[in-house]
């Protein structure tokens, strides 16, 4: 029996050359060899926790990357959770080993389990080649319109990696994404608004499909900035920017060549180039995006003089002084 994940990792901060390292790492990889030739599934999941961070360290743990497969189509979640990472950290893309589990995978995207969904979702979306990519879409597709927002989250930024990856499946996420859109999750807004950029930046054609949107994601941008006070969306006193600065984005893809989608978004974007607090960073981070948005689209020529003057105060904002002392 191997040791513990603690006692290797204490091992190896002991350590006071890089050969004492080699050293400590070449037994522990030893006696994992052993460890997974013995076919011990009772430690199967630490010893995988174990490679993964020999791994980080830089040493090769190629020898046991089928056993986070292994873990992969165990039936307990601890279990999968563990060969899920183990996944992907310890394999990429350009593996072929990597096909192996896409069975697996499309058994877990049906599961009644939403954590299991989840993590087939978050592995997917990391690390799926083009061919799993293909295989797997219309499971992918399927979850967008789940009833658990956990899982339409997941599916969402999942669907991203698919359609960047395979751009000839995008049609099938194209009818989808704009109903994300319609949900008071912000984390699947948030996954919806980063497809739909997705999509227009593969596909600029389908920014003329898309723009009938814009009165929607200007009455979600109103609503975030009349919004109260919500502690679990609350960053530095602005109500989620970075959801806010996803639909300002979407927004100036929208609006960019168009003088009807332009128009009907002048106001919300005057509104938040007024209205957003500039004494923290996540205030200035969406006046800067709002600044690229009115100058991006067919805006008026008020609303452009209003972003060149936001502009300037926020490069004429001065830096707290510094002060500097030096030793006589």
């Amino acid at each position: 029996m191997t040791s513990r994940l603690r006692e290797l990792i204490k091992g190896v901060r002991q350590c006071k050359t890089a050969a004492e390292e080699r050293n400590v790492i070449a037994k522990e990889s030893a006696a994992l060899r052993n460890a997974f030739r013995d076919q011990d599934s009772s430690y199967r999941h630490r010893n995988v926790a174990k490679l993964m961070y020999i791994h980080m360290l830089g040493y090769p743990t190629h020898f046991g990357q089928m056993e986070t497969l292994k873990l992969i189509a165990a039936n307990g979640f601890a279990e999968k959770r563990i060969g899920y990472l183990g996944l992907m950290i310890l394999l990429d893309e350009r593996q072929e080993v990597l096909m192996l589990v896409t069975n697996s995978l499309k058994n877990d995207l049906g599961s009644r389990n939403q954590s299991i969904v989840g993590l087939a979702l978050t592995a997917l979306g990391n690390i799926c080649s083009a061919e799993m990519a293909r295989d797997l879409a219309p499971e992918v597709e399927k979850l967008l319109s789940s009833s658990n927002s956990y899982i339409r989250k997941k599916a969402a930024l999942c669907a991203t990696r698919i359609v960047r990856k395979v751009p000839e499946v995008m049609e099938e996420f194209v009818e989808r994404a704009p109903q994300l859109m319609q949900d008071r999750h912000h984390g699947v807004l948030l996954g919806g608004a980063t497809l739909l950029l997705e999509i227009c930046d593969v596909d600029p054609a389908q920014l003329e499909t898309l723009r009938p949107q814009v009165p929607l994601l200007c009455k979600i941008l109103r609503s975030l900035m009349l919004s109260g006070f919500a502690p679990e969306h609350d960053v530095g006193g602005i109500t989620d920017p970075f959801l806010q600065v996803k639909v300002l984005r979407l927004l100036r893809l929208l609006g960019k060549g168009s003088a009807e989608a332009s128009d009907t978004m002048s106001d919300v974007l005057a509104q938040v180039a007024t209205g957003t607090e500039t004494a923290r960073n996540a205030g200035n981070a969406i006046l800067y995006e709002c600044v690229q948005t009115i100058m991006g689209v067919e805006s008026i020529g008020g609303l452009r003089v209003l972003a060149v003057n936001i502009l300037g105060s926020i490069i004429m904002e001065k830096l707290p002084a510094v002060r500097h002392s030096c030793a006589p």
